[in-house]
């Protein structure tokens, strides 16, 4: 199976030296990447330079840990990474810009025979036009037009009319019922078969909780959990390969 996962948040330029940007880390991305490759997939992971990668977020040193302890996980995490490395194709975005991921994209899912796209990729909502040069800080206060910025996941089915398109939707200290009402909203406006609805006051929390939303179907919420991305990925393929059901391939294990 071939897939395509995008994380971190994009960022708008202001002028040559600071730009807007949002607290997406590129986690929920990767979590969702090392699930694909467990389950035997391909998968073109794409993400902006602040996030993190794949495996690699695992590969540092926890100095308060036993040293022993720390070696055999890192030994295993390589040997893991070993067995993963040829189905996991990254696609870095130079800069982080909604224009480069616009086209990054389209590049994978127009020359790739992609079956699930997983975006939880935090997309900049508004553009400043961006200034030559850099503005001067001797003003007391800046006021930064912007435009609002192009939809690319509204784009996927033009570019893939047959993927299976997982969108995600995150709101911040949202009763569940409004939030499962905006994913629904977002599923038909951006032509998705799944909404991943989440709230970030929940995740800051450690509740992590994610609503999968599909429009006219019942609501599945998945509860926080170490396997959460893991239990994501298989739901979403289910759907995805009815009535067949999933083609994952045997697992090679968990997390070291």
């Amino acid at each position: 199976m071939n897939v395509v996962v995008a994380g971190g948040g994009t960022i708008a330029p202001i002028d040559d030296v600071r730009h807007l940007a949002n607290v997406s880390t590129g986690r929920m991305a990767a979590m969702i990447s090392e699930a694909c490759l467990d389950r035997g997939a391909t998968v073109w992971h794409i993400h902006t330079p602040s996030a993190v990668a794949p495996y690699q977020r695992h590969a540092t040193l926890d100095l308060a840990a036993d040293p022993a302890a720390e070696l055999d996980r890192l030994g295993r995490l390589v040997d893991l990474w070993a067995t993963v490395k040829d189905r996991l194709h990254l696609v870095p975005l130079a800069r982080g810009t909604v224009d480069e991921y616009q086209a990054a994209l389209r590049a994978v899912l127009e020359s790739r025979a992609i079956e699930i796209a997983f975006l939880p990729i935090a997309v900049s909502d508004y553009l400043p036009e961006p200034v030559p040069g850099k503005i001067g800080s001797d003003s007391e206060s800046l006021i930064i037009a912007c435009r609002r910025a192009p939809k690319v996941i509204r784009m996927v089915r033009d570019w893939a009319p047959s993927v299976y398109l997982v969108g995600f939707k995150l709101l911040s200290g949202t009763p569940r019922d409004v939030l499962v009402r905006e994913a629904e909203r977002a599923c038909l406006t951006n032509r998705a078969d799944l909404t991943v609805a989440n709230d970030l006051a929940t995740v800051r929390e450690g509740r992590h909780e994610l609503h999968l939303v599909r429009p006219g179907l019942p609501v599945v919420t998945l509860d926080a959990g170490p396997d959460l991305a893991l239990r994501l990925v298989d739901r979403a393929a289910s759907w995805a390969l009815e009535p067949g059901g999933p083609r994952w391939s045997a697992g090679k294990g968990a997390m070291p």
